[in-house]
């Protein structure tokens, strides 16, 4: 049945999609939770910034 709901030759941009989630889920696994906290703070302190003007 699952092989009904893919198409045979994909788009690029699906292509393209799916790639990518793969290169940012591998990142993710990668990278240490210290440092994603450090980010959280600095997206959440820009945006509190911006919505403040």
């Amino acid at each position: 049945m699952l092989h009904l709901l893919l198409a045979p030759d994909p788009s690029p941009l699906l292509q393209t999609a799916v790639y990518m989630g793969g290169i940012l889920a591998g990142y993710l696994l990668l990278t240490a939770p210290e440092e994603w906290q450090r980010v959280r703070e600095t997206v959440r302190a820009v945006w509190t910034r911006r919505r403040g003007r």
